[in-house]
């Protein structure tokens, strides 16, 4: 219940600027909306997101994902096509806020998956900041290993895993 009158709450913000109360019960105006809505995104569970109307556009739009090559968290040629046209949507869509998801494939220990998961998920973030996407707007979480995406110990599955996710909230 809570999760959703602060997702009502900043949704009424941003969409027809109308007063808002913080957790401290405060009013505030569609002014201060930024830094409430950054202050209220760092307090959300990142683990627990649902589908909003804006990332149902966002995943109709460009493409979530990003994949890497093994053992690494460069970004190729072809991921930065696809993170552009995420940067060109996010620009376009300035109240949303992104969650960066980094996963890995089932090979490696669970501490060394979850450390390249996290750099995976940096990576992107950081090519986010450097295209002007502001930081505040982003999170980030390292799953490693444990949601694949593809059952199986086969390149194919492996491949497959070795991803970045883009989440729009």
């Amino acid at each position: 219940m809570k999760k959703t009158f602060l997702v009502l709450s900043l949704l009424c913000a941003f969409l027809i600027g109308c007063s808002t109360t913080n957790k401290d019960g405060a009013v505030s105006s569609s002014s201060d909306t930024d830094t409430m809505q950054m202050r209220d995104w760092a307090d959300v569970d990142i683990g627990e997101l649902q589908d909003t109307k804006l990332s149902i556009r966002f995943n109709s739009s460009v493409s979530p994902i990003i994949y890497f090559a093994f053992n690494s968290a460069a970004l190729s040629a072809s991921s930065m096509d696809i993170l552009n046209e995420q940067v060109a949507w996010l620009r376009d869509n300035p109240q949303a806020l992104i969650v960066i998801e980094g996963h890995s494939d089932e090979r490696g220990t669970r501490e060394y998956n979850l450390a390249l998961s996290n750099k995976r998920a940096s990576s992107v973030m950081n090519y986010f900041i450097a295209n002007g996407i502001n930081p505040k707007r982003i999170r980030i979480i390292g799953y490693g290993k444990e949601r694949p995406a593809v059952e199986g110990s086969n390149e194919r599955a492996w491949s497959k895993n070795r991803r970045a996710v883009t989440i729009v909230q």
